[in-house]
């Protein structure tokens, strides 16, 4: 975590606001990114006078309703093949993509909207809306909220906390390593706990 600031600190140190913009556009194509980190961090910079409030807040923004916005035309245009080939991790099978068009459309504006508050959601909510022919217009105006209120969330955050945030990543750069190893000793258990399962799946049938 402390590598991760201290690489977003040098980040918005060497190209300002444009960094922000870059890390939330990446994010909306599922891409891991530090977005959460960034913000926070950009609020602490407003509170020492080093960024404007609103000059922020925009380029969150417009960061990500700009990935957003490529990552729906993506899934529109390449639709349900594309999916089910390049985003096997968001849709397993066909089953599971119908229940998802089902439910998205009943509550897809909603969905689109609290999808770009949690963290996580946001990185692939605009697939979905892509690919079940959402109107790019309430897409759009549903993404600007969530993103805004999102921004508005975590630089404010950032903005009060930021001085403790920053004395906190500090005090625990020594735990940093053990976490990492930790995370990839559970990657790799629930790795092998797949194919476990998978082994264990009996043969679809065979069509006749």
């Amino acid at each position: 975590m402390l590598t991760i600031f201290n690489t977003v600190s040098h980040w918005l140190h060497a190209v300002g606001v444009g960094a922000i913009f870059l890390v939330l556009f990446v994010e909306c194509f599922g891409v891991p990114s530090p977005d959460e980190i960034i913000l926070l961090f950009s609020g602490y910079l407003i509170s020492v006078h080093r960024f404007s409030y609103p000059i922020v807040i925009v380029a969150a923004v417009a960061g990500s309703t700009a990935g957003a916005t490529g990552a729906y035309f993506l899934a529109r245009l390449g639709g349900r093949k594309l999916m089910l080939k390049y985003f096997r991790f968001l849709f397993r099978t066909p089953e599971r993509l119908e229940y998802w068009e089902q439910y998205f459309q009943r509550r897809g504006d909603i969905v689109v909207l609290i999808g770009r508050i949690i963290s996580g959601v946001r990185a692939v909510i605009s697939y979905p809306a892509g690919l079940f022919n959402m109107p790019y217009w309430r897409f759009l105006a549903y993404t600007v909220a969530g993103s805004l209120i999102w921004a508005l969330i975590a630089v404010t955050v950032g903005y009060i906390l930021g001085p403790h945030v920053v004395r906190a990543l500090n005090a625990t750069k020594h735990y940093e390593l053990p976490v990492i190893l930790g995370l990839v000793v559970l990657g790799v258990l629930w790795y092998l706990w797949e194919r476990k399962k998978k082994k264990r799946r009996p043969p679809s049938p065979s069509p006749h």
